[in-house]
């Protein structure tokens, strides 16, 4: 009997294996939203060569000038289409400060550095290609877009602080 039942398990674990082995992932990933990683309001393209790894980029605008970045996303929970939850380690290259200043002597500036960030992807649909990313990201601000900020505020402009966190929201599509 003891056999039968470890031959049983040994049985059903190797079709779940198997199984595991042929689950597949969705290589693309266009999306539009609003946030860092879309550039202000913009597009985000990205590639998955393998599930663990996705590399892309963005275009988009901040109500100032056009913007881009790059951005390589690490998946804890790898891409699957068969999930409807992802979770990814996310880094990224693009503006993380617009300053928009309205009269007055001073310009209108766009500063760009690295962000790191968590990307969580809410997939839904039977073949879960459609969903929503809400990303928390880190920027990391350059010490002339802090110079700046002050300089801004020295001149007796109003400005909001620099947040050490901010979140992108945006629709995605897997192909």
């Amino acid at each position: 009997m003891r056999k039968t039942i470890l031959v049983a398990l040994i049985f059903i674990v190797s079709i779940n294996y198997n199984n595991a082995q042929e689950k597949t992932f969705y290589s693309a990933d266009f999306g539009a939203g609003l946030g860092l990683n879309y550039g202000g309001v913009g597009i985000s393209l990205a590639f998955a060569p393998i599930s663990f790894l996705s590399i892309g980029g963005h275009l988009g605008y901040n109500f100032f000038s056009p913007t881009y970045g790059g951005e390589i996303n690490l998946h804890i929970v790898p891409k699957n289409n068969n999930r409807i939850y992802g979770l990814a380690l996310k880094s990224m290259y693009g503006y993380n400060t617009v300053h928009i200043v309205q009269g007055g002597n001073m310009d209108n500036k766009a500063f760009y550095g690295f962000n790191f960030g968590l990307s969580n992807e809410l997939r839904f649909g039977w073949s879960k290609r459609n969903g929503i990313n809400i990303d928390i990201i880190f920027p990391i601000r350059s010490d002339e877009a802090i110079a700046y900020t002050d300089e801004l505020r020295d001149n007796g402009y109003e400005t909001s602080s620099l947040t050490p966190v901010t979140i992108s929201i945006g629709y995605h599509r897997e192909f």
